[in-house]
């Protein structure tokens, strides 16, 4: 297949951000028009993306410091249910204030879901362990077991599979 003859309007896009570097998209799609290089919104954005991920690398790798995409050491969530943990009876407001001095930004509301889901967490644990003859450590074992396997449809078969195996042995 013979290659087009014409602009590769990726480049064109390049250069005109270069000449350009605060354009926005609109700029660039009516500026390439004018000069008679037709280009979409999408393309333009595109390219765009690209380029400042380029510059971002570029930068980073310019002052010694480390990726963009670096995650931080605790999530927020965690943070919360780590505090929550050490003051049981913290309010929302109180968690927001806490985590606020250590540089960490959450709102009340987030807090409050998170104390809801822990909330229906242990509910539901309290109602296995009075339902059944099975203790909290075996409910958390089996978490532990399919968080590792994958999946639930994961661990049913391999304990299918273990079962089998004790019928031989």
């Amino acid at each position: 297949m013979a290659k087009k003859e014409g602009v590769n309007r990726s480049q064109v896009i390049r250069d005109y951000y270069k000449a350009n570097p605060k354009a926005t998209t609109q700029e660039v799609v009516g500026a390439l028009g004018k000069q008679g290089v037709t280009v979409s919104v999408g393309l333009v954005n595109t390219v765009k993306s690209k380029h400042n991920k380029r510059q971002a690398a570029k930068k980073a790798a310019k002052s010694g410091a480390k990726s963009m995409d670096k995650k931080p050491e605790v999530s927020k969530m965690q943070a919360a249910r780590d505090y929550l943990r050490a003051h049981k009876k913290a309010r929302n407001a109180e968690v927001v204030e806490a985590l606020g001095k250590q540089g960490i930004t959450i709102t009340a509301n987030y807090v409050g879901n998170i104390k809801a889901t822990h909330i229906k967490r242990r509910r539901v644990v309290r109602k296995a362990v009075a339902n059944g003859q099975i203790g909290v450590p075996e409910i958390k074992a089996a978490l532990a077991f399919i968080k590792s396997i994958g999946s639930v449809a994961a661990a049913k078969q391999a304990l299918a599979v273990a079962e089998d195996i004790k019928k031989i042995v």
